[in-house]
């Protein structure tokens, strides 16, 4: 299949990892579904990329909820098309540690940020199995694989990479890829000061990766030159993950 121009569908595309997402992939002249819980964040994600020259659609859904994904299926197919690339970006981060943890919180990150992409996949991939191609990105975290102390976040992201390579026997030569980016610490709102103030001390390259970078990935991974690309967890962290401690005493 020409990879010129898809119908890629980005959940969590209001965020601020999906700026960077959403502009790369539009000026790689793909149409970008964009989905957000709210359609009004969903709309501004839309618009930003048609202001810039691209070409996108807006919609809103609960990408927890099994009925809502469906109904966005039917909705996105009969309105824009098949969806040849799916992108789960959707995600939250539950501030909480365990102490302050409860049972609900904890399966409230799960259901965003594991069940959702799940969902998400479930619903689309028949479709891109039918076609004999399609391109699956999960956004998960360098959280799944150092751990984190925020555990509801971690598992849920440790369990996303896993399920991603979970899935390649499900996908077995279908033309199929599923791959899953792990981001450091990406400058987004979700970022609080004090872990941008931590970058300088526990990053080799001292730098806050930038949405854009999310997204230069993403895109190649959408391409042909990429097909052989399949099953990977694909840092973008600033070799953090290779020296990464809790407790990390290089001076400022």
């Amino acid at each position: 299949m020409s990879n010129t121009s898809l119908n890629v569908l980005v959940t969590g595309a209001g965020g601020g990892m999906c700026r960077g997402i959403n502009a790369r992939l539009a000026a790689a002249g793909h149409t970008i579904i964009c989905v957000d819980m709210n359609l009004e964040l969903s709309e501004k994600a839309a618009m930003a990329v048609r202001n810039a020259g691209g070409k996108a659609a807006a919609f809103a859904a609960d990408v927890a909820d099994e009925a809502a994904v469906e109904q966005l299926r039917a909705d996105v197919e009969a309105t824009v098309g098949p969806v040849q690339a799916l992108v789960n970006a959707a995600g939250i981060l539950d501030r909480k540690y365990l102490a302050d943890s409860t049972a609900e919180s904890f399966r409230k990150a799960l259901d965003v940020n594991l069940v959702g992409p799940f969902l998400l996949i479930k619903a689309f991939a028949p479709a891109m199995v039918d076609a004999g191609w399609g391109r699956i990105v999960n956004i998960a975290s360098i959280a799944g694989t150092t751990g984190y102390p925020y555990p509801s976040y971690a598992a849920s992201k440790a369990g996303l990479a896993n399920m991603t390579r979970s899935l390649l026997e499900d996908f077995w030569g279908t033309g199929i890829t599923i791959n899953s980016i792990c981001p450091g610490v990406v400058d987004t709102p979700m970022v609080i000061q004090e872990v941008r103030d931590q970058v300088r001390r526990r990053v080799p390259t001292q730098s806050i990766i930038d949405p854009e970078e999310i997204g230069a990935l993403t895109a190649f991974l959408l391409t042909e030159d990429a097909r052989n690309i399949n099953g990977a967890d694909l840092l973008i962290d600033g070799g953090a993950t290779q020296l990464f401690s809790l407790v990390n005493n290089h001076a400022d």
